[in-house]
């Protein structure tokens, strides 16, 4: 698996995590994804989730059975791909990451440890526009906020020229953003390589899908408009 995707391009989740999730309708709060302190219970993983945080699938997916809810019935998408992340995955908890606990940081250390290219010199190597170094920010893809971002050469001049990997991908999807509404997807880079890492995968997986049945489609009653993605998916699981 080439360190491009796993060190970098892969982590493009990490900007489409929400600070809180509900996870049902019958908890009376939302669960934080970690929390720091120990009378409230976050979403850190490592030990048993309680009977009672059992998923609903319908608030992490629109279905289309019913309008767009509010408050408890409210469906929560994920956050933009945008050159920010939210403020707990700033402080992990000490059992996660006690000396780096900032995740943006520990990504960045790690590809600059990995001796990750940079993400102008992947653009070059793949023949695609380099994105200049007046059009690389960092801050949310909000209308809000976008004005005021600050250029990543701002923060350092180091970066000229050189931006992180990890954040050029980022960055390089934010470039779609005109208002709250625009859709951001990965970008050429990007989409590029975390793309030819699955195809990639499944070709070299003998009991793949794509090997063991590449002409497969899925069964029309299954569909939504003729569309077939994890929410038709589930929707299917939870019936059988």
């Amino acid at each position: 698996m080439p360190v491009e995707f796993s060190v970098a391009a892969y982590r493009f989740g990490h900007s489409m995590v929400r600070p809180e999730y509900r996870l049902n309708t019958t908890l009376p709060d939302r669960q934080p994804i970690f929390s720091l302190d120990p009378a409230v219970r976050g979403l850190n993983g490592f030990d048993e989730f309680p009977n009672n945080w059992a998923i609903e699938w319908n608030l992490f997916f629109d279905f289309g059975t019913r309008p767009p809810g509010k408050g408890k019935k409210r469906v929560q998408p994920a956050y933009k791909i945008d050159t920010s992340l939210v403020n707990p995955l700033g402080q992990l908890p000490p059992n996660i990451a006690s000396k780096f606990p900032s995740l943006a940081e520990r990504n960045l250390l790690r590809g600059l440890r990995m001796g990750l290219p940079s993400g102008q010199d992947v653009a070059r190597k793949m023949g695609l526009p380099v994105i200049p170094d007046s059009k690389l920010k960092v801050g949310k893809a909000t209308e809000e906020d976008a004005p005021e971002n600050q250029l990543l050469t701002d923060i350092s001049a180091d970066f000229t020229g050189k931006a992180p990997l990890w954040y050029y991908i980022l960055a390089e999807a934010q470039q779609a953003f005109k208002k709250d509404e625009t859709p951001i997807r990965l970008g050429p880079v990007g989409g590029r390589i975390v793309g030819e890492v699955f195809v990639g995968l499944m070709m070299g997986d003998r009991f793949s899908m794509l090997r063991q049945d590449p002409l497969w489609t899925p069964d029309p009653k299954f569909t939504r408009d003729g569309n077939f993605g994890i929410a038709e998916l589930l929707a299917q699981a939870m019936k059988a």
